[in-house]
């Protein structure tokens, strides 16, 4: 079995809505030190197939189903077997 994980994040440039609104919130509240705020989505899956199978199905499905390879890049993990 391989655990692979997928980051997905924003490309630079492109505004993170979640990540502004929270940035501004903090800022209201009174947390003023902080510069940046970006916000990444994490998928953990588990494959009964061979790492290498395993890597190119959850590339697969992170460029067909997962990303908007407009706004979006990812990070491809392998956590182990």
């Amino acid at each position: 079995m391989v655990k692979i994980r997928l980051e997905i994040s924003y490309l630079p440039g492109v505004e993170d809505p979640e990540a502004t609104t929270l940035h501004h919130n903090l800022g209201i509240l009174g947390y003023y030190s902080i510069d940046k705020v970006s916000m990444l989505k994490v998928y953990e899956m588990e494959f009964s197939e061979d790492e290498e199978t395993a890597k190119n199905m959850a590339k697969t499905i992170a460029e067909s189903i997962l990303i908007n390879p407009v706004i979006n890049n990812y990070k491809l993990i392998v956590l182990g077997e």
